[in-house]
């Protein structure tokens, strides 16, 4: 059994960005990407010229029937960042951008303080050997108190499997409030595969270990509403007819990732920025069907990106990238399916709380 197509639940008028403004990181997590956190490309300097090229990046994309505009900032840790605060201000003024990071909450709680109120969707990745408990449910609780969207998402090493366990149970017990916990499974970088165990397979079999409260969800139902939160990433339809609903481990670790001479829509609702200002996807493909990358960090960039939004022919045999999995996709060779999205319609939030990933 192998995907044949993949189709987004993201949204048509939506253009998602995910940035990664350096890749300097004070963890030093074995099982993180490569290239994370080396220390080898440092923060842009000129602020200025990021939010300018940025803009015209979205006004192109506006220009091409995009309404909403979604930022992802990754790292490294990108609160390192001292550009951060300026630079999600202006996406903030100038587009009403949707901004989410993914940090270590390892800064400071005064920082989290001055700074979580621009912020719309927290994702606090908790990596067991390196984080202090005790500060991240902290930030987690400002967080939610200031009427965010947070999620503890918490890496199972299998090598530390019970700490993983009891990190979970304690942040049940301990937090304030009743933000999401989501239990990660693990995309093994290095030579040797992650070895979980049945029963820690079991486990992982349904990632998310806390839910929020039913008024947390009536409350802020606008983000189920808007995309903003999804249930599903994706809809994936196999070779043998059978159809199902995927979350971001889903094809990685079920190795469906060949999708070489594939259509794929990077680059149509998703662009990847990566460290060093590369614009394309996370994944490695170059976008736009171009041989090159433009680059977001470019003085001339807002007269060289022009480029017609088109999809691309994949050319990677491993995608390795957990969004790009998602992005709506077909097998050419299995004839004209073409990529239409799958919007899930949110009538229950008994259905949220009780569906499961493959």
């Amino acid at each position: 059994m192998y995907p044949i197509k993949i189709t987004s639940t993201q949204k048509t008028d939506v253009l998602e960005i995910r940035w990664m403004p350096h890749n300097i990181c004070n963890f030093k997590c074995r099982y993180c990407f490569p290239g994370s956190f080396e220390g080898t490309d440092k923060a842009p300097s000129d602020v200025d010229l990021v939010i300018d090229n940025f803009n015209h990046l979205i006004n192109h994309y506006k220009a091409n029937g995009k309404k909403q505009v979604h930022i992802k900032i990754l790292g490294g840790e990108p609160t390192l960042y001292k550009g951060l605060e300026t630079f999600i201000q202006a996406m903030k003024d100038k587009h009403n951008a949707y901004i989410t990071i993914v940090s270590n909450g390892s800064r400071n709680l005064r920082w989290w303080q001055d700074n979580g109120d621009m912020l719309d969707n927290v994702v606090l990745s908790y990596h067991v050997a390196q984080a202090d408990i005790f500060h991240h449910l902290e930030v987690a609780d400002l967080l939610y108190e200031k009427g965010k969207k947070v999620t503890s998402l918490v890496l199972m090493d299998p090598t530390i499997w019970y700490e993983c366990i009891r990190a979970i149970e304690d942040m049940k017990q301990y937090s304030r409030n009743k933000w999401m916990i989501q239990a990660k499974e693990l995309v093994e970088w290095s030579v040797e595969p992650v070895q979980y165990t049945p029963a820690q397979k079991k486990y992982l079999s349904n990632e998310m270990k806390r839910y929020p409260s039913v008024s947390w969800v009536l409350k802020n139902i606008k983000l189920l509403l808007n995309g903003s939160m999804r249930l599903f990433d994706s809809k994936a339809v196999m070779d043998d007819g059978t159809t199902l609903w995927a979350r971001p481990h889903t094809y990685i670790n079920k190795d469906w990732t060949n999708f070489k001479g594939w259509s794929c829509d990077v680059g149509l609702d998703c662009v990847f920025i990566d460290s060093k200002g590369n614009v394309k996807g996370a994944c490695g493909q170059t976008i736009y069907n171009l041989p090159t990358a433009f680059n977001i960090l470019d003085p001339k960039f807002d007269k060289k990106f022009k480029p017609d939004l088109v999809a691309s022919i994949c050319s990677i045999e491993k995608c390795t990238c957990q969004p790009d999995t998602h992005i709506s996709k077909f097998n050419l060779s299995n004839g004209d399916i073409s990529s239409t999205r799958t919007i899930i319609p949110i009538t229950d939030y008994r259905v949220y709380i009780n569906t499961k990933c493959p």
